[in-house]
């Protein structure tokens, strides 16, 4: 699918990404067609609303979810599995990430007898630190995204060290994340190594005003200014929700390390491992049989707090 986003020859360049997203736009066009969102998700329903309200074809719409599949196997599904990698890999950190959540799950008998653990994501802020910590932490490891800008008027930028540079119209820039998220000078000396405690409140709490300023400027795994990525909040949640109910509810065997991540690839913000990872997921002993259910619980998540929002433009 990366290749297609050169739209270059793409029916001699990637015929089978060309053939398979042509296939995957049929299917979404017939879906609508018949209605079936009708008994789809809150998102899916929201999602063509939106669309239909601002004059889109049902042509645009189709390709509309094909990006929103890219998205969602490209980025978050990696991110999950790169956050359960650090978690399960250490027995300590796991623990205590397990500990935090079962603290915001309710045990409960629903209509037809069987047995639902609801989970209140609105708490994660409040109850969950860790977990939290370790998802921003995992970003700032894998994410390697790039932010592409065009220079529309001689501009000069000067930096801490007062060095200058001149930037000519037109021109483009990128502002690749993975060079700043591995910044000694950013982050210390343990700035390769996997160190979720650098997230926690009271550690950055603790910062001075200068390595706080540089941290908040250096880590923009969603982008910046205008252009951060309007789903942050929807992916973070997502992802959250997904590693919780995992951590509590099975015992995964078989991931005692975090594997090593591949090569990077055109059009991915984060890598894939460079093998497939095989393990053994089972129930975890007293959460057998249990339904899970996630709900809102009528709070309000301050997004800006938990750090999905890189900067103040």
């Amino acid at each position: 699918m990366t290749l297609l986003m050169l739209n270059f020859l793409p029916t001699i360049i990637a015929p089978k990404a060309y053939k398979g997203r042509a296939a995957i736009k049929s299917a979404f066009t017939k879906y609508y067609e018949n209605h079936y969102e009708l008994t789809g998700s809150t998102l899916i329903r929201a999602h063509l609303a939106c669309a239909q309200k601002w004059g889109f074809t049902p042509n645009d719409i189709a390709n509309f979810e094909i990006s929103t599949l890219f998205l969602a196997t490209t980025n978050s599904v990696p991110t999950s599995f790169w956050q359960l990698s650090y978690i399960l890999s250490s027995p300590s950190l796991l623990h205590q990430i397990q500990t935090e959540v079962e603290s915001i799950v309710k045990r409960e008998k629903a209509a037809d007898g069987t047995e639902e653990a609801v989970m209140d994501i609105t708490l994660f802020q409040s109850h969950c630190p860790l977990l939290v910590a370790t998802f921003h932490e995992t970003l700032r490891l894998i994410d390697a995204a790039t932010s592409v800008r065009a220079v529309i008027e001689p501009t000069t930028l000067t930096s801490s060290t007062s060095s200058s540079f001149s930037l000519k119209s037109p021109s483009v820039i990128q502002l690749p994340s993975g060079i700043t998220h591995s910044s000694p000078s950013i982050w210390g000396p343990d700035a390769s190594s996997f160190n979720p405690g650098r997230f926690l409140p009271d550690a950055k709490n603790k910062l001075d005003k200068e390595t706080r300023r540089k941290q908040k400027q250096g880590y923009f795994p969603f982008g910046g200014g205008k252009h951060l990525c309007p789903g942050r909040h929807f992916a973070m949640m997502e992802i959250l929700a997904f590693v919780a109910g995992i951590v509590v509810g099975f015992e995964v065997q078989g991931m005692e390390s975090v594997p090593e991540r591949a090569f990077q690839k055109l059009g991915t913000a984060v890598r894939k491992p460079v093998a497939d990872v095989e393990v053994g997921v089972r129930r975890r002993e007293g959460w057998e049989g249990v339904r899970w259910r996630f709900e809102g619980g009528g709070g309000r998540v301050d997004f800006r707090a938990l750090g999905t929002d890189s900067d103040d433009e």
